[in-house]
């Protein structure tokens, strides 16, 4: 019996990966259970070492959630997927905080993680694989920002520039931004969230581009959009991070 492993590393899809070779004649429940045992021994090797996070997905033989008992004998193939979910939200996070422009530091400190809406404060923590990460800021000019209607001092449209980025660093990791409603809670200056708009917004005409940098396309006007409108609750820009299991 011959048996090849590769090299488990976080970020590869086939992280964990063992080949087993074996003549048809050794098939039996013994050597199942001896295979098995050692591709378990090698993942939990790779955890404990740190070179791999504690949520993962099994395929045998390409199958989803089979026991490692069940993999062929003959060229069977068992893979552990290790998530890149928690590396990439922490990352995502860590990365807005970076790009927020900071005067009195309150819009820094409004980044948020939620893990299925709950708010997900513990950087250590597991996250589980087919969950929905959102990033977002919670500050009521989150928006202005975003879509840059405010001119400030670093680059607008964060969301945006880590959204473009995570998934170069997390090739599993799928990455989009939107803008979300929100429910219950506070920013970091104390305001209840979510923001009711006070009075109609405003389209600024303001514009920005990597290149250019800030013009004004119009002068500023009151915004006839139904969501802009007095009593409307704010839209906050949202990252959201989602794993391809299959």
């Amino acid at each position: 019996m011959r048996r090849r492993s590769s090299a488990v590393k976080w970020s590869d899809v086939l992280a964990g990966q063992i080949a087993v070779n074996t003549a048809s004649t050794l098939s039996s429940p013994a050597l199942h259970a001896l295979v098995a045992q050692e591709c378990r021994d090698l993942r939990d090797q790779a955890i404990q070492q740190g070179a791999a996070p504690d949520t993962y997905v099994t395929r045998v033989d390409g199958y989803l959630d089979r026991p490692e008992e069940e993999v062929r004998l003959d060229q069977g193939l068992v893979t552990y997927i290790f998530s890149d979910l928690a590396q990439a939200a922490n990352w995502a996070l860590a990365e807005c905080q970076k790009r927020s422009p900071v005067k009195s530091g309150d819009f820094r400190k409004s980044w948020r993680i939620l893990v299925d809406n709950k708010e997900w404060t513990d950087p250590a923590a597991t996250i589980p694989m087919g969950s929905e990460v959102w990033i977002v800021n919670t500050m009521p000019y989150a928006r202005k920002i975003e879509v840059g209607g405010m001119q400030i001092r670093t680059d607008p449209q964060i969301v945006e520039a880590v959204r473009q980025t995570v998934g170069r660093r997390f090739p599993r990791v799928l990455a989009a931004r939107t803008f979300k409603a929100l429910s219950g809670g506070r920013d970091a200056r104390g305001g209840p969230v979510p923001y009711v708009l006070k009075q109609s917004g405003v389209a600024s005409g303001l514009s920005w581009t990597k290149k250019g940098g800030w013009s004004r396309k119009h002068k500023s006007y009151t915004s006839r959009r139904k969501d802009r409108q007095a009593g409307q609750q704010v839209l906050y820009p949202t990252l959201i991070l989602t794993e391809r299991i299959s």
